[in-house]
């Protein structure tokens, strides 16, 4: 699909930019396929109990690689509370390399009590549409619809407006599309 996205390109002809100067097909083939793979991006989904574990008594993470276990220190600033595993139960890991350095993306869950209705002080019920925006309505029988005319409004105008810079196809009428 990629091959066929872009097949032409503008050809000078010449390494000094001058040259013929038109559009010309360019040949790709597979070639680029024997050469390895490289991600942008490193990065890593680990299962728990299988790739990864926590050390609570050292604060580290044990990892599963190809060369055995490996136990590494980590840095959690402003998430301590989250890994005492009383409250929390972990579940996989995410690491990725950004900038030359490990982050990692941990799922956790945990309990928690159930809604009680003597907890809420103000109820407010709202409802999203189309014709309606939103309509909010509270416990005190207060009410407020938020219109969506105008918007609809915008939408038939732009609507309108790419139809009719499709319909004209000028190298002007595709650059105000990709404007729009």
């Amino acid at each position: 699909t990629q091959l066929f996205q872009h097949p032409f390109r503008y050809d000078t002809g010449k390494k000094d930019g001058k040259g013929r100067g038109i559009w010309a097909q360019i040949y790709r083939d597979l070639t680029w396929l024997w050469q390895p793979i490289n991600f942008k991006r490193l990065q890593l989904d680990l299962q728990r109990g299988r790739d990864w574990s926590y050390l609570s008594a050292t604060n580290q993470l044990s990892l599963n690689t190809l060369n055995g276990r490996r136990k590494v220190d980590f840095v959690c600033k402003g998430f301590d509370q989250y890994l005492d595993q009383t409250k929390w139960k972990f579940g996989s890991l995410k690491m990725l390399q950004l900038r030359g350095k490990w982050y990692i993306h941990l799922s956790a869950t945990t309990a928690i009590p159930e809604f009680e209705a003597e907890q809420a002080v103000h109820v407010v019920g709202i409802d999203r549409g189309l014709r309606f925006l939103a309509a909010c309505y509270d416990e005190k029988g207060k009410s407020i619809l938020f219109s969506g005319q105008n918007i609809l409004r915008k939408r038939r105008k732009y609507k309108k407006l790419r139809a009719e810079l499709q319909a004209k196809g000028t190298k002007s009428a595709k650059r105000r599309l990709k404007k729009i």
